[in-house]
């Protein structure tokens, strides 16, 4: 490292020349999974309260999301900014439509740039490792991780050109590992170090790379919308040696679950907190390289997880997630 780049991180570290830039309408900001929770919440935000242009892609646009944003498709100087756009991180040619629509929109008006990618899409099915059958692995990782690469890659020439940041959202569970969730928490560790790499090879370039931690949004969202499908393919796979031994855990498991399934109606989120810090990671002249979004009882478990040994670290996770386990059903059962 030379001593200017030494500098240069120093004076980054005691936050010299820190800034908000302003944004407006001429600030493009492409987000994916807008159809529910974080992601249309951030599309209304920064279209409604920053008034910048918003690309939001959205799974599917029939539904109530992409309708609500697609509501929103206010004007100026006969611009449109509110661009909802459908797209499937598990097809590649779906990515590189989105990157066509996306050239499509910024030749429109000379003084568009990009401003930033937020990667937000995502998809998680819970249950023990052995249960989940290998699509609905194979489904988390291609969406979560390596479908957010793609759209990076895809999009990164445009990013760089313009020096446009990058927001990748993340999860707690990359940084502890919950049980039921090995797989998703697999792919957003994966994401988080990602993230890190590449934050340190863009910044050559001028650009900017964050990870976002925004708490839990499983009950706000339709992430985990799907979950009694995913429960009903594990069971049906079962062999007649896992039902014999699974089968009440799994019945209380999934019944402790049911509150997440079905299709939920959008919510503007109101964690005023929360946007505070989306609002820094998107206009900071410095990011923070990590944003962390939790209530306290996140906080606390998460101090706790970092100075404990790992047998207490693993009765404590079990603890935070209070969720049936396989002991506490068969003690049920037997009483």
């Amino acid at each position: 490292m030379s001593g200017s780049q030494f500098l240069r991180a120093l004076g980054r570290t005691l936050g010299l020349g820190r800034k908000q830039l302003k944004v407006d309408s001429r600030h493009v900001v492409i987000i994916t999974g807008c159809d529910s929770g974080l992601g249309h919440s951030m599309a209304v935000y920064c279209h409604d309260s920053l008034h910048m242009t918003v690309v939001s892609c959205c799974h599917n646009l029939k539904s109530d999301g992409a309708k609500l944003l697609q509501a929103l498709n206010s004007s100026e100087d006969g611009l449109s900014r509110m661009h909802t756009l459908e797209l499937d991180l598990l097809e590649p040619d779906s990515i590189r439509h989105v990157h066509c629509q996306l050239r499509d929109i910024l030749t429109k008006d000379q003084r568009y740039r990009l401003t930033a990618l937020i990667n937000n899409a995502g998809v998680m099915c819970f249950g023990e490792f052995e249960w989940q059958l290998p699509e609905q692995i194979e489904t988390q990782i291609n969406c979560n991780l390596l479908g957010t690469m793609r759209l990076t890659r895809e999009l990164l020439p445009l990013l760089r050109q313009q020096q446009g940041r990058i927001i990748n959202v993340t999860s707690h569970c990359g940084l502890q590992a919950l049980p039921a969730l090995g797989p998703y928490a697999a792919s957003k560790a994966a994401l988080r170090f990602w993230t890190d790499a590449l934050r340190v090879e863009l910044q050559q370039y001028g650009m900017e790379v964050v990870n976002f931690i925004p708490g839990s949004f499983v009950l706000d969202s339709n992430i985990a919308a799907r979950q009694q499908q995913h429960a009903e393919k594990m069971r049906k796979a079962f062999s007649q040696e896992q039902h014999a031994l699974y089968d009440t855990y799994f019945e209380a498991f999934n019944g402790y679950l049911k509150v997440l399934s079905g299709f939920k109606p959008p919510n503007r989120l109101k964690n005023n907190s929360l946007l505070a810090k989306f609002n820094d990671a998107l206009t900071s002249s410095q990011p923070l390289a990590l944003y962390i979004e939790e209530p306290r009882r996140y906080r606390f478990y998460r101090w706790l997880f970092s100075i404990c040994p790992t047998p207490l670290v693993d009765w404590l996770t079990l603890r935070f997630c209070a969720m049936p386990t396989y002991e506490s059903t068969n003690r049920q059962k037997k009483i």
